[in-house]
């Protein structure tokens, strides 16, 4: 988490420091790399660094705050390109399942040292699933409120569609093909217009 009040300047530090970790993460994995790599990659002396992140756990815990912030972008910017309810949620959702399966730092996490990533992004409380919980939340509430959705409870169909993204993350593709475009989006169409959509 960002301190409060940081200037400008640390803050551009604190993301060099955190592009450095995740190079060195993709590239030799979490568990191998030390702080003294981070440091090295980032160019900066390892009490620069413990100024920052106290510790390892420190710096993954504020990399995936980071992601989700990215994740967030990308999913307004996908939502802003739709007027109706159910294409919102489609392309959130489109989105949110190609961040997660092409993502070099979670997916080498998942394949390779899943007990240490996979609690961190999974888990309830963990950024990437409150930022989805909270967008796909908001996205139904409004399209129950238009009359364009069924009336459902928001959160709970949320919750199936986080589902729905993370275990296509968790898990490799059968037979949907969700690291295709258009197999997601067909998917997305298919989840939107079976189970939210309201009927005539």
């Amino acid at each position: 988490m960002e301190e409060p009040g940081s200037s400008p300047r640390r803050r551009r530090r604190r993301e060099e420091l955190l592009a450095a970790a995740g190079r060195r993460f993709v590239a030799d994995g979490i568990r191998r790399t030390t702080m003294e790599d981070i440091a090295r990659e980032a160019q900066a002396g390892k009490a620069t660094l413990y100024r920052h992140f106290a510790n390892k756990d420190a710096v993954i815990d504020a990399l995936l705050e980071l992601e989700a912030a990215r994740l967030e972008r990308r999913l307004d910017a996908a939502i802003a390109e739709h007027d109706d309810a159910a294409g919102r949620i489609e392309g959130a959702f489109v989105v949110g399942i190609a961040f997660f399966v092409e993502h070099p730092l979670l997916t080498r996490g998942r394949d390779e040292e899943p007990a240490l990533l996979l609690p961190r992004i999974t888990a309830n409380g963990g950024p990437l699933v409150v930022l989805g919980l909270e967008r796909f939340t908001g996205l139904i509430e409004q399209g129950v409120a238009s009359g364009e959705l069924r009336s459902v409870d928001p959160r709970a169909a949320a919750e199936v569609l986080m589902r729905l993204i993370l275990s296509y993350f968790a898990f490799p593709p059968m037979h949907v093909r969700v690291d295709d475009p258009e197999e997601a989006r067909a998917l997305a169409r298919a989840v939107v217009a079976g189970n939210l959509q309201r009927r005539e």
